[in-house]
């Protein structure tokens, strides 16, 4: 783990603890522009029953990421199809 990730994680981490220490100004915040009432109207309108079953059906049927995170070779650009460091149509190496 590199120094910039470590000070990433340090900050992510300091400014959730303000958040959550500071929730109701937040929340009395995000109401005083508009936010929260502009989500209640949008989930009022448009977030129906129906809307949520097709959400949860596609998400149940697409499969998980294997197609969206193949690899390919960088020498002769083909698909590879299976996890190694060597790539099965030319030879050469890939991870």
């Amino acid at each position: 783990m590199t120094i910039a990730k470590r000070k990433l994680g340090v900050l992510i981490a300091m400014a959730a603890v303000i958040l959550l220490a500071n929730a109701a100004t937040v929340v009395f915040w995000l109401n005083w522009i508009g936010l929260i009432p502009f989500a209640t109207y949008l989930r009022d309108e448009y977030l129906t029953g129906t809307s949520i079953t097709v959400i949860i059906a596609i998400m149940v049927l697409v499969p998980s990421g294997m197609a969206c995170c193949a690899r390919r070779c960088p020498v002769c650009d083909c698909l590879l199809s299976r996890r190694g460091k060597y790539c099965s149509e030319c030879g050469s190496r890939v991870g």
